[in-house]
C-alpha cells in the first residue's frame, strides 16, 4: 500500500444557508412546516425542524454576524447586489454528523428555498460561498454534486498563474481541494480535475462512512488516480470507458475557506513543482463535455 493521509472525521458538520430579503416577518417554526412540499426530503425537513439540529434565526442585515461574508460571495453581479442591498437576514443552520450529510443538508436546503419563496429573498450558500442559482427552484430528492453544492474559485497566484480552491467539502467532513501555480490557459483543465476529485473523494467517503459510521479516522491515499471518468460523473454523466488514470499527488495545505483549516493540494506525481505538467499531462487527458466549463 502507498502513503496515506489520515482524514480525522469531525463529530458533527455545520451548514448554514442566508436567506437575504427585504422582508422582516419571519414565519414561524410551524408556518414553515406547513409551507414545505410533499415528499421524502420534506419529512426529514419537518422532523429537523423540530429538533435542535436544524434552527432558523433573523436580524437586521446591518447586525447580521454574516454580513462580513456578503463581499467574498461567488455570483451574478445583479443577484449578489440585490443580497447585499437586502435589509433582513434570516440564517438556517443544520448540525449534522459527516454519516447524516448530505440528506440533512438537502433537508436544510429546503427550509432555505421555502423561507426564500415566503419572503421573496435570495440564498447564499456560506459553506459553498456562493449563491443558489435559482433561490426558489424545487429541491432534487437525489443528491448531485454539481447542483450548486461545491463551489471553485479562482484568483491570481504569484507570477503568471492562477490558483484555484474548492468551498463546499466540509460541509461533508471531507477537507477542500486546491491548486496553485496554474497557467492561465489551463484555467478550465485545473477547475474540471478539482471537481472530479471532489466528486471520487465523496463518493467515496459516503461509502466508507455508511460501512463505518463511527469511526473517529480515515486513511486517504496520498497518491491517488483520478479516473478521468469522475470529470463527467461530477455533471451526472454516465461515460465510456475513457481510459487509463491521471496520477496525482495530495499536500496538506492551508485552505482559503473561511470555515476550514487545512486543505489538499493537488500537484504533480512526487510532489515536484513541474511547469508544464498542465500542459504536457492534464491538458490532453481531459474529455469534453458541454457543461464542464
Amino acid at each position: 500500500m502507498g502513503a496515506t493521509l489520515s482524514l480525522t472525521i469531525p463529530e458533527s458538520t455545520t451548514t448554514r444557508f442566508l436567506i437575504a430579503t427585504d422582508d422582516r416577518s419571519a414565519p414561524g417554526v410551524q408556518r414553515l412546516r406547513d409551507a414545505l412540499p410533499a415528499g421524502g426530503l420534506a419529512r426529514t425537513a419537518r422532523d429537523l425542524l423540530a429538533s435542535p439540529l436544524l434552527l432558523v434565526t433573523g436580524c437586521r442585515a446591518a447586525d447580521s454576524p454574516w454580513a462580513c461574508r456578503l463581499p467574498g460571495l461567488g455570483g451574478g453581479a445583479a443577484e449578489l447586489a440585490a443580497l447585499r442591498s437586502a435589509r433582513h437576514h434570516l440564517v438556517v443552520t443544520s448540525i449534522a454528523t459527516p454519516a447524516a450529510q448530505p440528506r440533512h443538508a438537502q433537508a436544510a436546503r429546503l427550509v432555505a428555498r421555502t423561507l426564500a419563496a415566503i419572503t421573496g429573498g435570495r440564498v447564499a450558500d456560506l459553506a459553498a460561498n456562493q449563491l443558489l442559482t435559482d433561490p426558489t427552484g424545487t429541491e432534487s430528492e437525489r443528491f448531485a454534486l454539481h447542483d450548486d453544492w461545491l463551489g471553485v474559485f479562482v484568483s491570481p497566484d504569484p507570477g503568471p498563474n492562477l490558483r484555484a480552491d474548492t468551498a463546499g467539502l466540509h460541509r461533508f467532513g471531507l477537507p477542500e481541494l486546491l491548486v496553485r501555480g496554474v497557467p492561465y490557459g489551463r484555467l478550465l483543465t485545473a477547475v474540471n480535475v478539482l471537481r472530479g476529485l471532489a466528486f471520487r473523494l465523496l463518493a467515496d467517503h459516503r461509502a466508507w462512512l455508511s460501512a463505518a459510521p463511527g469511526a473517529g479516522d480515515r486513511q486517504l491515499p496520498a497518491d491517488p488516480d483520478l479516473d478521468l471518468g469522475d470529470i463527467l460523473r461530477y455533471w451526472g454523466t454516465d461515460p465510456p470507458d475513457l481510459g487509463g488514470p491521471l496520477p496525482l499527488h495530495l499536500v496538506p495545505s492551508p485552505a482559503d475557506c473561511p470555515e476550514c483549516g487545512t486543505g489538499l493540494r493537488i500537484t504533480p506525481p512526487g510532489g515536484q513543482a513541474d511547469l508544464d505538467w498542465w500542459d504536457r499531462t492534464v491538458a490532453p487527458a481531459m474529455p469534453v463535455h458541454p457543461e464542464a466549463c
